[in-house]
C-alpha cells in the first residue's frame, strides 16, 4: 500500500495542522516516514452485523473502511471476533457463539468485496506479502472466550478460520478468566485470575501458533496469563497506569513483566485510559451508567440507550488529543524499551483521539512522534515491526513444539 498511495499520504499530511509546527520541511519529513514504515493497528473492532447503524457497515461509514485505511496508508488491521459479556446460560452461550459467527464471516467478508485492496493473512510473511503487492491484510483476532461456552478446544475452529490472536475476556467475568472491569453480578475473583479452562486455551493457543492477548485480565490473571504462555504475548489494547490510573491501564510491574516476557504492549488510543478525568467527572460518569443502568456492561440496554448513554458520558469527559496519545507511547518507551511497545485504535468500539479519528489519521500519530524525537526506525517498531515479532514468535514456538513432539 505504501508504494501506490505514497503521494495522497504525504498531500494528506502536508495539510494536517496539530500541536506539532507544520513548517513545510518538518511535514514532507514526517509523509516520508509515514510511507515507508509498516503501518499495523492490532486491535479494531467491526459492526455486528445485526445492530449496525444506518450507513455504517464494513464497507464504508466506519472508523476502518477501506478508503479511511487507504488514506492512512494502514498496512494491516486485527479485526476482533468480539462478543459482550452476558448471563452464563445455555441461551447466552449459543447467542455469543452465533455473534461470534456472524462477526467472523462479516470480517471474511470485507476481503471478498474487495479483492484489489484487502486480502486475509494468517501470518506475519502474509502482512508482509500484502504490503508489497499494495494491499492491506486483515488478520483476525479473537476476544472474550465466552463464545467458546466452556470449551477450551472450541479455539481451534476459529484458528482453522483464521483466527490468530486470542484474547480470554472483556468486561466481566467468564469461564476463562477474571475480567479488570467485572460486572456487577460477577463474584470478585472467582476465576483467581485464569481457569482451568483459561489456562488449557493458553496451552492450545500456543500449540496452534495463535498469540495470547493479556489485555482486560486482572493482575492476577495476567501474571497467570504469562507464566502459562510458552510464547511471548501481546496487550493489544491497553494503557499505561502511570499516565491514567485506571483498572484497564498496566502498572509499571505489569510493564516490566512484557518486557521481561519479551512481549508488547499496544498502546491504545482510548481517550479515557489517555488523560486523567476529575473525582468529580468520574463520579458524574458512574451516575449516568447508573442512570441507565448499566450495571453489567450494556447488557438489557436498547441500542438507542446505548447511545444516549455514549453521548452523555463523552459530553462529560475531557477528551484526549493525539499528543496525549504520544505522551502514552513515550512513558511506556521509556519505561520498558521501543522494542515492547506498539500501537492500536480501538476504532470502531470507543477509540479515537482527536487528531487520530480514525485510520484515515494514522499520519498524524507518524508525526506526533517525530515531534517526540523518535526516529523512522523507532517509528518503524512502534507501527508494525514489534507486533510483527512476536507474531512471528507465537509461530514459532507452534513450529518449535511440534518439531519436539
Amino acid at each position: 500500500m505504501k508504494r501506490n498511495n505514497a503521494l495522497l499520504g504525504r498531500t494528506a499530511l502536508l495539510a494536517l495542522s496539530f500541536a506539532v509546527p507544520a513548517t513545510p520541511a518538518f511535514a514532507q519529513s514526517a509523509a516520508q516516514v509515514h510511507s515507508q514504515v509498516l503501518v499495523i493497528d492490532p486491535h479494531v473492532d467491526i459492526p455486528s452485523p445485526s445492530k449496525a447503524k444506518a450507513g455504517a457497515t464494513i464497507d464504508a461509514g466506519t472508523q476502518i473502511d477501506v478508503a479511511k485505511l487507504r488514506k492512512g496508508q494502514v498496512d494491516a488491521i486485527f479485526p476482533s471476533v468480539f462478543v459482550e459479556q452476558s448471563a452464563r446460560t445455555p441461551e447466552g452461550y449459543a447467542a455469543a457463539r452465533k455473534e461470534a459467527d456472524d462477526k467472523l464471516a462479516a470480517i471474511l467478508d470485507i476481503a471478498a468485496k474487495h479483492p484489489n485492496e484487502v486480502v486475509i493473512a494468517r501470518s506475519a510473511d502474509d502482512i508482509q506479502k500484502a504490503e508489497k503487492v499494495g494491499k492491506t491484510a486483515i488478520l483476525i483476532s479473537f476476544l472474550n472466550a465466552y463464545s467458546l461456552g466452556k470449551d477450551p478446544s472450541a479455539l481451534k475452529g476459529f484458528y482453522d478460520k483464521g483466527v490468530r490472536v486470542f484474547g480470554l475476556v472483556h468486561a466481566g467475568n467468564n469461564d476463562f478468566a477474571d475480567s479488570s472491569r467485572p460486572h456487577a453480578r460477577d463474584k470478585a475473583g472467582e476465576n483467581h485470575g485464569l481457569s482451568p479452562a483459561g489456562k488449557q486455551a493458553i496451552a492450545l493457543a500456543n500449540d496452534l501458533g495463535i498469540l495470547v492477548d493479556v489485555s482486560q485480565l486482572t493482575t492476577e490473571g495476567f501474571r497467570q496469563a504469562i507464566a502459562t504462555s510458552r510464547a511471548p504475548v501481546i496487550a493489544s489494547h491497553s494503557g499505561v497506569a502511570g499516565v491514567v490510573k485506571s483498572a484497564r491501564n498496566l502498572t509499571d510491574d505489569e510493564l516490566d513483566a512484557i518486557k521481561a516476557n519479551n512481549g508488547v504492549i499496544s498502546i491504545v488510543a482510548f481517550s479515557s485510559y489517555l488523560r486523567q478525568q476529575t473525582p468529580e467527572v468520574e463520579a458524574a460518569v458512574k451516575a449516568v451508567r447508573q442512570k441507565y443502568g448499566a450495571v453489567n456492561g450494556y447488557e438489557g440496554l436498547t441500542q438507542a440507550q446505548r447511545d444516549a448513554l455514549g453521548k452523555e458520558t463523552a459530553a462529560l469527559q475531557v477528551r484526549a488529543s493525539v499528543d496525549d496519545f504520544a505522551a502514552s507511547i513515550d512513558y511506556a518507551v521509556k519505561r520498558i524499551g521501543v522494542d515492547h511497545v506498539a500501537i492500536s485504535s480501538d476504532f470502531n468500539h470507543g477509540g479515537g483521539v482527536a487528531g487520530f479519528e480514525d485510520e484515515g489519521d494514522a499520519p498524524n500519530v507518524t508525526k506526533a512522534l517525530l515531534a517526540k524525537g523518535y526516529s523512522q526506525a523507532d517509528i518503524a517498531k512502534l507501527w508494525g515491526g514489534n507486533v510483527l515479532r512476536v507474531l512471528r514468535a507465537a509461530e514459532a514456538a507452534a513450529k518449535r513444539d511440534l518439531a519436539q513432539n
